[in-house]
């Protein structure tokens, strides 16, 4: 993750929200040198920490986001949760899009988090001869790529895999985001947080040394990348897993309103199988103890 913020440039179009929840600017990963050039930035930006536009969405519950089908999106459009990509036409005569009936699911490797993950496909265009995609992380989050480089899911691919439940929730918090992240990250803070989420005190007892926050659900070893910093103004955590094949994620981004003094937590952890109410539940406690910790 921390490649992120050195191999990314910005570009004024749609892309990752900020913490008034405008569109902002895209983030395009640099082309290698053996890769076709085109004069057009659409495809290959990553935008994990955008929870406020694209939420997290059960597995369940894919069909059920919103798309545009049969055309390209207005402006206005693609400031909203229907699409991502506005191209203008007097700069792109040949824009259109692609003859597909969307959202469709797909998989496609992350250079960043390491692993291959199931995505949502939201839109499909054709710009100067390039075909690029759209989508949604299934944790929260957008990002682009090239059409070639996602493999979409047959049907009775999709009836085969399981429902992934994601615990998602924010926390209003009477706090500077800067006394937040402390909370969430100095050791210091780690004697009172831990037996919300450790109750058996099963954790090794240096496991604080190599974490990025004062939580724990799944063995470090199964870690393929982690983020722990401030991306475009916003503190934000990211780790992520692979479990038995299976992706695994934690992100908690923070989010200061100057307006009402406040800080919200914004939580995406999962997908959770029989697991799920009991680290619902456990995420909500240790939620509230950074609050109160935090407000202290």
């Amino acid at each position: 993750m921390k490649k992120l913020l050195v191999s990314t440039f910005l570009i004024a179009m749609v892309g990752c929200t900020t913490a008034e929840n405008k569109p902002a600017q895209e983030k395009e990963k640099q082309k290698d040198e053996t890769t076709k050039k085109t004069t057009h930035k659409y495809g290959g930006w990553y935008c994990p920490d955008n929870l406020n536009g694209f939420p997290a969405v059960d597995l369940k519950d894919w069909k059920k986001v919103p798309v545009i089908n049969g055309r390209l999106p207005t402006e206005e459009e693609a400031k909203s949760e229907k699409s991502l990509i506005f191209v203008d036409t007097k700069s792109y005569p040949d824009a259109k899009a692609m003859d597909m009936k969307l959202p469709k699911l797909a998989k496609y490797y992350n250079d960043y988090s390491k692993k291959t993950e199931v995505i949502i496909v939201i839109q499909a265009i054709e710009v100067e001869k390039d075909s690029i995609v759209g989508f949604r992380y299934l944790n929260g989050g957008n990002g682009s790529a090239h059409y070639k480089d996602v493999t979409f899911i047959s049907e009775n691919e999709v009836a085969n895999i399981s429902d992934a439940q994601f615990v998602s929730f924010n926390i209003a918090i009477n706090a500077s985001d800067d006394k937040v992240w402390e909370v969430m990250t100095q050791s210091k803070f780690t004697p009172k947080l831990q037996p919300l989420f450790d109750i058996k005190d099963y954790l090794n007892k240096d496991w604080k040394t190599k974490s990025n926050i004062n939580y724990n659900y799944t063995s470090l070893k199964n870690m393929t990348s982690e983020y722990a910093n401030k991306l475009f103004g916003c503190w934000y955590i990211q780790n992520d897993y692979l479990i038995d094949s299976v992706g695994y994620v934690e992100k908690f981004l923070l989010l200061r309103s100057e307006e009402t003094n406040q800080t919200e937590l914004k939580i995406v952890c999962g997908p959770f199988k029989d697991d799920f109410e009991t680290q619902q539940f456990v995420l909500h406690q240790w939620a509230e103890k950074v609050k109160q910790l935090s407000e202290e």
